[in-house]
């Protein structure tokens, strides 16, 4: 009997202390900083989130280490009915406490997402940047221009203060292409001249293809009709300016003897990039495969099979027959 007491007794004793050192964290883990280190998380809580939601959110995104124990003290205290929702910076100095009643009251600090894909260029983005309220399409264009930034505009996503200037904006998406594209250029010693045309190459290539071994290949074909002395007769090129940046390439755009841009119309790489390349496009245009066969490629086409991929020939006999298979079948 006395030994029964005893267990009984010592595991009461256990789970007191486990409760006692449980309180213990929960009142270190809500009144101390979300994170040791400081720095600043952006995170969305969608529209309708419960407070369960808004939670597992926070703790997926590394804010909130202990979400059991921020759920629970929200339903304690009656929080948490009124999370807002919305794009928020959210600083680590600030306590889990802090971080709820900022949740509850929207007083966090709101952000603007701006997903820029890969491939558009500076109209395309002019136009998301109006959209989104973070610069008036005229002055973004202006500055484009002026400081010739076509091409290093990194496509990514981006989240920026509602208050955010148009250096801002600019500064953040150079930083981003400079950082990738001299990670990827480390030690080539490569000129200023060598690097403009790799981003010209690159530019071309982004609008082209749409997967690795596409992006390669079609860098692979420029290089080598560049070295032939053939035009490239790319189709992007004879739409890239303000008035049709937005409709597909015809003959007459291709053949426009105005034209700066049209590869039917000029030799060699256009004046400057036509797109903004993400890394993909831009390791390909780097290192395009260069062994015997991919040496001896001039010409590719769609399939327009849904792959997104194209099809490589090495004679123009080749091609027509590819046009004919893949382009004319599929408009018949």
């Amino acid at each position: 009997m006395m030994k029964k007491k005893k267990l009984i007794l010592g595991l009461l004793g256990g789970l007191l202390l486990g409760l006692g050192l449980f309180a213990l964290h929960c009142v270190h883990f809500l009144n101390n900083p979300l994170s040791s280190k400081g720095g600043v998380k952006v995170v969305e809580i969608p529209r309708g989130s419960s407070y369960k939601r808004a939670v597992q959110i926070l703790a997926q995104k590394g804010v909130v280490r202990s979400p059991l124990v921020m759920e629970w003290y929200g339903r304690l205290m009656g929080k948490g009915n009124q999370i807002k929702a919305g794009i928020f910076e959210i600083r680590l100095e600030m306590t889990p406490k802090d971080l709820l009643q900022k949740l509850e009251e929207g007083s966090l600090r709101p952000q603007i997402r701006l997903t820029v894909p890969e491939g558009y260029n500076r109209w395309q983005i002019a136009d998301l940047l109006e959209e989104a309220h973070l610069a008036a399409r005229k002055d973004f264009l202006n500055r484009v221009e002026a400081d010739h930034l076509e091409g290093r505009l990194y496509p990514d996503t981006y989240f920026f203060n509602i208050d955010s200037t148009l250096d801002e904006v600019l500064k953040r998406m150079t930083a981003r292409f400079d950082a990738v594209f001299n990670a990827l250029i480390e030690g080539r010693n490569l000129d200023d001249e060598a690097q403009k045309k790799l981003l010209i190459m690159a530019s071309l290539v982004e609008k082209e293809a749409k997967t690795d071994r596409d992006r390669g290949l079609c860098a692979r074909v420029f290089y080598n009709r560049l070295a032939k002395g053939m035009k490239l007769q790319t189709d992007p090129t004879c739409v890239y300016s303000e008035q049709l940046y937005l409709q597909r390439a015809t003959p007459a755009a291709c053949k426009d003897p105005q034209s700066a841009y049209s590869t039917y119309v000029i030799a060699g790489l256009p004046p400057g990039p036509i797109s903004n390349p993400g890394k993909a496009a831009l390791k390909a245009a780097l290192d395009p495969p260069n062994d015997k066969d991919a040496q001896k490629l001039l010409y590719f086409v769609a399939k327009q099979d849904g792959s997104g991929e194209h099809f490589f020939s090495e004679t123009y006999e080749e091609h027509r027959k590819a046009i004919d298979l893949y382009l004319k079948k599929k408009t018949e």
